[in-house]
């Protein structure tokens, strides 16, 4: 019996020097896991103290010390919240000096689009798609589509779009073939990609490549009427088709037939 006894004491002093060793293990990563502390080559920006806790915590303004991503959510507090685009700029370009991201270099991107200073717009969006963003290249797209270099914000575009498949891409795309470029295939095929999606900003953009370009008011009154109750109102509809593009009620009836079967 005092064997047995032996056994199940040194089975349990056993069981507890493996879980000790666990949590030593666990505890080690946690230290390993302790937040790295960067030095930043530019000096802090001021704030203003009423900001402090209103539109950015003081925690963050004490980590953003030495902590980029820190430094980076005030700068975005500035862009957004205050819309101080020249503040959050200075907070960016010390986030940038503590540590480059991604997140930051798109965000200093956006914050240059709002001045109008497209040009080094680019230069940030680049640096962000170097970094990894993806976001970043509609941000490149939509830039370069301002300073009207539309095959490069097409190209920009496309790789967005490859990498999210959004509504917004897709539209611009069809938008800069329709009224930029003069490609009308291209553009309805671009609309036609966010359609099932229920984008109604496509449809209208259908509807008026169809009147407008491809002369073809049937189709324009269906898609037109898609609208109803989902972008304008019924009146507001029946007015442009009728009064503004002059399309004869019959048409529109078609058309109302074709989208109901569509």
């Amino acid at each position: 019996m005092n064997r047995v006894k032996i056994k199940k004491i040194i089975k349990i002093v056993l069981i507890g020097i493996v879980a000790l060793s666990f949590i030593a293990c666990e505890n080690n990563q946690t230290t390993n896991k302790k937040e790295v502390k960067y030095t930043a080559s530019l000096p802090m920006p001021k704030v203003n103290e009423n900001h402090i806790n209103k539109y950015f915590k003081l925690s963050e303004l004490s980590s953003a010390k030495t902590d980029p991503s820190a430094a980076t959510k005030i700068g975005y507090a500035y862009s957004e919240e205050l819309k101080d685009y020249d503040k959050a700029i200075k907070w960016y370009k010390y986030s940038n000096s503590m540590k480059p991201t991604g997140t930051n270099s798109n965000y200093m991107c956006y914050a240059y689009q709002m001045k109008k200073d497209y040009k080094t717009a680019i230069k940030w969006c680049e640096n962000a798609i170097e970094l990894g963003n993806d976001e970043a290249l509609f941000r490149m797209a939509y830039t370069y589509s301002k300073l009207k270099q539309y095959e490069k914000a097409i190209k920009y575009y496309q790789k967005s779009y490859e990498k999210a498949k959004d509504k917004i891409t897709a539209n611009n795309l069809g938008y800069i073939y329709q009224e930029k470029l003069n490609n009308y295939i291209e553009a309805k095929q671009w609309y036609k990609k966010t359609i099932k999606d229920k984008n109604m900003e496509s449809f209208h953009n259908l509807s008026r490549l169809y009147h407008h370009n491809l002369k073809d008011d049937l189709k324009a009154s269906a898609y037109s009427i898609a609208l109803i109750n989902n972008k304008f109102t019924k009146s507001s509809v029946l007015n442009t088709l009728q009064n503004t593009w002059n399309i004869p009620n019959e048409t529109i009836k078609k058309g109302y037939e074709l989208q109901l079967n569509s």
